[in-house]
């Protein structure tokens, strides 16, 4: 699987984690992992509607930044987040699907 293909599996697979689906996640690269959740978090800000949503985001971004961040860990954390949160993170992945992908996905 090419970085790109990983990309929008990973991308695809956290929209079905944020809905509460579970996915089979297949090996990759924990860099690659950790600038797309470090991506996805940055972006999920703008998405969400409470200060305490931003400011969990904001301790999301730093953790990933500092210390790394993979799916697989991300599937356990969205256990405790709001649906704030979790509606935030999964519009951003949905928007960078987009931009991954121009022309070929659209939304409403």
């Amino acid at each position: 699987m090419t970085d790109i293909d990983n990309t929008q599996y990973l991308l695809a697979a956290l929209i079905e984690i944020y809905r509460g689906q579970a996915v089979p996640l297949p090996e990759s690269d924990p860099e690659l992992e950790k600038n797309l959740l470090c991506d996805v978090y940055s972006s999920a800000i703008s998405f969400a509607r409470f200060d305490e949503s931003r400011q969990a985001l904001s301790e999301d971004i730093f953790r990933c930044s500092r210390e790394g961040s993979t799916v697989r860990e991300e599937l356990e954390r969205v256990q405790g987040q709001t649906p704030d949160v979790l509606n935030a993170k999964m519009i951003a992945a949905a928007h960078m699907m987009k931009v991954f992908n121009p022309g070929r996905f659209t939304l409403s």
